[in-house]
């Protein structure tokens, strides 16, 4: 019996055939997500859970010379959530490939630069010392420069859902080098 794919083929099937199932096989793999490319490092540094969720407001007026630059942060998950942090290294011409999140990412890059690509294929340049945030839109990155993308990331996803999901290309990845 031989092993196709991963599945044992029981049936004699002609060469022919197999070249007309090949071309289905390989489509469907493409609608359900696109792979990265170029991972030279993906390690999770830490990972946690909050029962019932994370509440947090905090609010700062004075900066510690005593002038007044009010800021602000609010910070309000319902619900068991699990957090992770991840250090990644992208290799120049690689790829995050299309996917979402079941939350949020915040993502800052310490070396290097990646091009943020959200569901309409709007481009966005992030560079050293530059944060971005990923959330359950659509999206991609990709390293288009010449060194390593040495990146920094933290989720808070909703509990026992993964990091991250596969979604299939917008129609318009064909311009942004991502398949």
């Amino acid at each position: 019996m031989e092993k196709v794919f991963g599945w044992s083929r029981s049936l004699r099937l002609g060469r022919s055939k197999w070249l007309l199932v090949l071309p289905v096989l390989v489509l469907a793999a493409k609608a359900w997500g696109t792979p990265p490319l170029g991972f030279v490092l993906n390690q999770i540094l830490a990972s946690g859970f909050a029962a019932d969720g994370i509440s947090e407001h905090m609010q700062i007026n004075k900066n510690p010379d005593g002038t007044s630059s009010p800021w602000q942060l609010v910070l309000q998950v319902q619900g068991d959530t699990d957090y992770y942090s991840q250090h990644l290294v992208l290799a120049p011409g690689g790829y995050s490939g299309w996917h979402s999140h079941p939350g949020v990412l915040v993502g800052a890059v310490k070396s290097g630069q990646v091009d943020f690509y959200d569901a309409n294929c709007q481009k966005r340049t992030i560079g050293a010392g530059q944060v971005y945030t990923e959330n359950d839109d659509v999206h991609a990155i990709s390293n288009t420069g010449v060194v390593d993308a040495d990146l920094y990331i933290s989720y808070l996803v909703k509990h026992g859902a993964p990091r991250r999901r596969e979604e299939a290309a917008p129609s318009c990845a064909v311009d942004t080098g991502i398949p």
